[in-house]
């Protein structure tokens, strides 16, 4: 299954410095990452201008039972790092 099917609130939802409005899931790339009780924080970057925004995974209630085995996937798995939320949404999630 992909990241969009397992995951909700996948788009920006700050700025960390909150000046900047026009973040969006194409102009930043996933810099950090950091697990939550209930969620995985990103940290994303544009790379024009440094500016940094924040992202929250949450898993989809339907797959609750899964909650940390999913959110583990997404702080293990340092091949996100560098993607943009977009391309995130269309990873596939590959639990061992």
């Amino acid at each position: 299954m992909k990241v969009r099917e397992l995951f909700q609130s996948v788009g920006i939802t700050q700025s960390a410095s909150g000046k900047a409005p026009w973040l969006d899931n194409d102009n930043c790339q996933i810099e950090n990452k950091t697990k939550n009780d209930d969620s995985v924080m990103l940290v994303v970057k544009r790379k024009s201008d440094s500016a940094e925004g924040h992202a929250y995974l949450r898993v989809q209630d339907k797959f609750k039972n899964k909650t940390p085995q999913l959110l583990d996937w997404v702080v293990n798995n340092n091949e996100i790092i560098g993607l943009t939320l977009n391309q995130l949404v269309n990873k596939e999630v590959i639990l061992e």
